[in-house]
């Protein structure tokens, strides 16, 4: 699937804190299955978070891993020595052909992928 931007985990919880100066640019926009996993993970994640984040989830498009992600991911994993979920992300970006939304300023050296840093409040 084709998509302008993927949403990395970090800008999830940038907008849930409201921490975000700059709008998430429009487009067609989703997110990767680990993203999911890691914002409903926390420990501490209170019911009314839970259902914050499951709202705007519901709003994009969810994508899952496949073979295709798996080989990119391990690829990237052995070029920049990435972290798995991070090299799951971009993966799943380079594979959907979008550009990356991301505050992790060591993912902008990745060349296989193009990611945009969002303004925030801090």
């Amino acid at each position: 699937m084709k998509l302008d931007y993927l949403i990395d985990t970090n800008i999830f919880i940038c907008l849930i804190n409201e921490e975000l100066r700059e709008a998430i640019p429009n487009g067609i926009l989703g997110y990767s299955i680990i993203t999911q996993i890691e914002l409903l993970s926390f420990p501490l994640l209170e019911k009314e978070e839970e259902n914050l984040i499951k709202r705007y989830l519901n709003t994009l498009s969810e994508i899952p891993l496949n073979k295709i992600i798996a080989e990119k991911t391990i690829y990237l994993r052995r070029k920049y020595n990435l972290k798995t979920p991070d090299a799951i992300i971009l993966a799943t970006a380079w594979e959907c052909q979008s550009v990356l939304l991301s505050n992790d300023q060591k993912l902008t050296n990745i060349k296989e992928v193009s990611v945009i840093s969002l303004k925030t409040k801090n």
